[in-house]
């Protein structure tokens, strides 16, 4: 994002988002003004190159029309671009003249109703409730004054920004004839006639009622609420939210729920109170998983002695899927590097731009491929990035939009079944089946997985397509886009372009390699499985420069812990003997045939997983999924088909992060699609 783009976005107030100037819509504006132009050269060059036999003949006079027309249909672009501006600035200073005119009446009313200031401020009583009037208005002339700075430094930069690329110098031009006769000037300030003057006069007016220290405080609340300072609100939420939980760890070890079990039953006040951790997310993930293995230890959920409890709870943290889960982070960056997933968005957009339902399919199976090679966390956060721009040239309410979004979220937690590291819930459950004796390779995941996988993600889209008829708005009916045969427009995927120099293609043809080698057991087999290969090639990457440091250090962590967490809660389970007593208990509910229980299971784990995390729901029960396969005889069939169902619950918004990705979308106003 650009710096500029940042700064608006941070110091506007939430409310007035739509208000202030388009900036990246104008800088999307200006960026497909650009490609369009450098088509354009490349067009002449080669209408140039074509006539170069010097002789004046019909087709040379044809060649110079043309090239006449193309400089033309430039030149009416880049003022369609200016025209664009010009509408930006009249349509946020109208705004700011009501607001300001609307202010000038409410600050006139307060002092009146106080009566003149008492000259040295802070001398005037005032009511609690005049002050808190004053305390109102006074925040809000200080938010428009900064309105006032961010719309004119905008405007300017996006001027500026075409003059640069096109070669021009209309800066002057565009500051002189509009922006000084717009409503953020005062003609009568010649140094500085976009200071926000009629708000700051305000604001003085209402400063003669307030004392110094009362003034000082204002401001930095001014600048508080610039900065989003709710967080300490929030954190207090979350402190009474742990100290209330950190209570329902006391009921467990105190009413004897488990007789003869004391192990067992001190292992379920830490399930309990980690669980609920999680749901209610009174912690960050993370922090709580961190807890796991401490907690156990003081609890002596485990047999021995605490430096034994120690020992071997601790070395259940970092299992060999967490290899595989920071190899799967090596390579996303490597196609990021690549601008892989920039380039394949670009292609779809300029082969299947007419065809937008297509287009959406494709998206889709590029959702799908992305999470089974990087993870269906990393893939919908590069996704939504290059699909932002395409968005954003169309309005909020466009049902199309809300479609692709819906695709992308669905696909991606599709494709988060398709590989044992492609999503978090997998990696989880294909850790406790290992601690369990148990294993799935590659080979057996993906022959059944991309299939499956594949349909999956067809049927999503039938059914998107379906929906997409009914959906239109009652506003995009008003602007009779209400047909579903309305033909829509996808703009270019612009971006900036970097070549594939032969280190990046080595790069991409190394980490291309590593899963092959994770999808051929024999090429794992010989170097002594697929974690030793994830590290290899971790080891190569930092050695030879593919990633940096800095890469490295800035991978999520946080992730690893929380899946190392899940492992580490899941051992102390099955090692206090809980597991056990669950699965006795669980056992006389459910099927004694394998296959009617593994479809229990997996009914079972959709309704959890709908509203409760993916994450969690597979931290929290494929414990006893793999107890219960194991003594039906089906241990990974049960863990295979209950990891592909923790990735099938997707129908709630915030049960996975795919869903959380697309809600969370918004346009350049900060209104979600």
């Amino acid at each position: 994002m650009v710096a500029w783009e940042r700064q608006i976005e941070e110091r506007s107030v939430p409310q007035w988002r739509d208000k202030y100037v388009a900036y990246a819509k104008l800088k999307r504006m200006l960026d497909q003004v650009m490609v369009q132009a450098d088509d354009t050269d490349d067009a002449a060059d080669h209408m140039r190159r074509a006539l170069t036999d010097g002789v004046h003949t019909p087709q040379k006079d044809k060649g110079k029309d043309f090239e006449a027309a193309l400089l033309a249909e430039r030149e009416t672009r880049r003022q369609e671009f200016m025209d664009e501006v010009y509408a930006e600035l009249r349509r946020s200073a109208a705004w700011y003249d009501d607001a300001a005119t609307a202010l000038e009446s409410r600050v006139r009313e307060a002092t009146t109703a106080l009566g003149p200031g008492a000259g040295a401020a802070g001398l005037k009583p005032c009511s609690a409730h005049a002050l808190e009037d004053i305390e109102r208005l006074h925040l809000e002339s200080a938010q428009l004054t900064e309105f006032v700075l961010l719309n004119v430094e905008g405007l300017r930069k996006i001027v500026k920004k075409m003059d640069k690329q096109c070669g021009r110098s209309d800066q002057k031009n565009f500051v002189e004839k509009h922006l000084k006769r717009s409503a953020f000037a005062v003609m009568n300030e010649p140094t500085n006639p976009f200071g926000g003057q009629r708000a700051k006069a305000c604001r003085k007016e209402l400063e003669t009622y307030l004392s110094p220290e009362k003034i000082q405080e204002l401001r930095s609340k001014a600048i508080e609420l610039r900065h989003g300072a709710g967080a300490s609100r929030v954190m207090g939420i979350k402190r009474a939210g742990l100290f209330s939980l950190l209570a329902i760890i006391v009921v467990p070890l105190s009413a004897p729920l488990l007789p003869g079990a004391d192990r067992a039953q001190r292992c379920v006040g830490l399930l309990v109170f980690t669980v609920s951790m999680w749901v209610f997310e009174a912690a960050p993930f993370e922090g709580t998983a961190l807890l796991v293995p401490p907690l156990a230890v003081l609890a002596n959920v485990l047999e021995g002695t605490r430096q034994e409890q120690a020992k071997r709870v601790l070395a259940s943290v970092f299992t060999d899927s967490l290899y595989l889960v920071l190899c799967g982070f090596v390579i996303s960056s490597v196609f990021t590097t690549c601008q892989l997933e920039c380039r394949t968005a670009s292609f779809l957009q300029r082969r299947l731009g007419g065809k937008p339902f297509l287009f959406m399919l494709a998206i889709m199976f590029l959702g799908l491929g992305l999470s089974a090679l990087l993870s269906n966390v990393t893939a919908p956060l590069l996704l939504i990035e290059v699909l932002k721009p395409l968005l954003r040239d169309m309005p909020t309410d466009c049902r199309y939009s809300r479609a692709l979004l819906l695709g992308l979220a669905f696909s991606c937690n599709i494709g988060g079944m398709t590989t044992p590291i492609s999503s978090p819930q997998n990696i989880a459950a294909l850790t406790i089946l290992q601690q369990h004796g148990g294993n799935i390779s590659w080979g057996q995941w993906l022959s059944v997985s991309v299939p499956f996988c594949s349909v999956g993600v067809l049927l999503a889209w039938a059914v998107l397509i379906v929906v997409h008829r009914f959906d239109a708005s009652t506003e995009e009916r008003a602007r009779g886009n209400g047909s579903a045969r309305t033909a829509i427009k996808l703009p270019n995927v612009v971006f900036d372009s970097e070549a594939l120099s032969g280190s990046k293609a080595l790069s991409l043809a190394s980490a291309c390699m590593v899963l092959g080698a994770f999808a051929c057991k024999p090429v794992a087999d010989a170097f002594g499985g697929t974690s030793v290969v994830a590290m290899f090639y971790i080891a190569v990457a930092l050695a030879t420069g593919i990633i940096t440091r800095q890469t490295f250090n800035s991978y999520s962590w946080h992730l690893m812990f929380l899946i190392g967490g899940g492992s580490a809660l899941g051992f102390a389970v099955n090692e206090s003997g809980l597991l056990a007593i669950i699965t006795d208990a669980a056992r006389e509910h459910l099927a004694s045939a394998p296959f009617v229980l593994v479809i229990q299971l997996v009914c079972a784990l959709v309704c959890a997983t709908t509203f409760v995390s993916h994450t969690v729901a597979a931290l929290v029960f494929m414990p006893l999924v793999v107890k219960l396969g194991a003594d039906a005889g089906v241990p990974e069939l049960a863990v295979f088909v209950c990891g592909l169902a923790c990735s099938v619950a997707c129908a709630l918004p915030m049960t996975s992060f795919p869903n959380v990705n697309s809600l969370m979308a918004t346009d350049d106003s900060g209104k979600p699609w």
